[in-house]
């Protein structure tokens, strides 16, 4: 009996192992089934790592690509910021030193102004120039001058005049520089009233009326207002002129006018009114 020979058997054998070794092998193959979505592996942490590297190296070159551009200038720009840190710090003592002369001059100005001393007032004008302080005391050396003039003028004219020009000399310099609006509005009102008092009324009335227009809620508009139309009137030209022709001396002592036998001599009381009834200004 003839024998089957084996060979076949194990031909199918090894083509079929074969074939699952190959199946194994396209398995492990990305896209080799088209029935099959292809699996792309994440970037690893090592991927990761290289990444930031080499953004970090990207970040060093611009670095240094700028400080070879700037390297020239890093004297100068070094000088610079010093410079300014220099006066920044400079700015920060001025202004101490400013603040303090500021408190020291307004306690100068009080005490000035509770002695009702000029002199320590003219000083204060002259020790704190520039500051607050001095303005006030220019300016309260002017009014002082304003009240005496205008109490001297019923006593003696030849002082009264130059006091009252004297006062509107002050009040003309603080205007000049251009002060804070409470300064402007009685620095204003002050000088009219000087010129006033001297009998220029045209130049007083023009001072009044600027009064009212520059500053029309000032507490002196009002009064500003009422003494320009007061001054409007013939009343107040006539009164003016009759003052003016009086003649004012100061009073006579006592032993002089007893020896004269007079009782009572110069402007020891005021004029008389005029006959039409005028009356004199405030």
């Amino acid at each position: 009996m003839k024998k089957r020979s084996a060979r076949p058997s194990a031909t199918r054998h090894h083509q079929r192992r074969f074939g699952e070794r190959q199946i194994s092998a396209d398995d492990e193959t990305p896209g080799v089934h088209a029935d099959r979505p292809l699996q792309l592996a994440g970037r690893s942490d090592a991927a990761d790592e290289l990444a930031d590297e080499v953004e970090s190296n990207a970040l060093v070159d611009n670095a240094t690509a700028i400080y070879d551009v700037i390297r020239p200038y890093t004297r100068a720009i070094l000088l610079g910021l010093a410079g300014a840190l220099l006066a920044a710090v400079a700015w920060i003592l001025v202004s101490s030193q400013q603040a303090a002369l500021q408190s020291q001059g307004w306690d100068a100005y009080l005490a000035a102004v509770s002695s009702g001393d000029p002199a320590a007032l003219n000083e204060v004008t002259t020790r704190h120039a520039g500051t607050p302080a001095a303005d006030w005391s220019r300016l309260m050396l002017a009014e002082m001058s304003l009240e005496e003039g205008t109490q001297l003028l019923f006593a003696d004219r030849d002082r009264a005049l130059p006091r009252l020009q004297s006062a509107v000399d002050l009040y003309a310099g603080i205007l000049s520089d251009k002060p804070q609006a409470i300064l402007a509005e009685r620095a204003t009102f002050g000088i009219a009233k000087a010129r006033e008092s001297m009998g220029q009324l045209d130049e007083a009335r023009q001072g009044y009326e600027a009064l009212a227009s520059d500053f029309p809620t000032s507490a002196l508009a009002g009064m500003a207002r009422q003494r320009s139309k007061a001054l409007a009137g013939d009343s107040a030209t006539e009164w003016y002129s009759w003052f003016a022709a009086q003649k004012m001396t100061p009073p006579v002592p006592p032993a002089a006018a007893a020896e004269t036998g007079a009782s009572e001599t110069g402007a020891d009381a005021a004029p008389a009114a005029p006959a039409d009834g005028a009356v004199p200004p405030e």
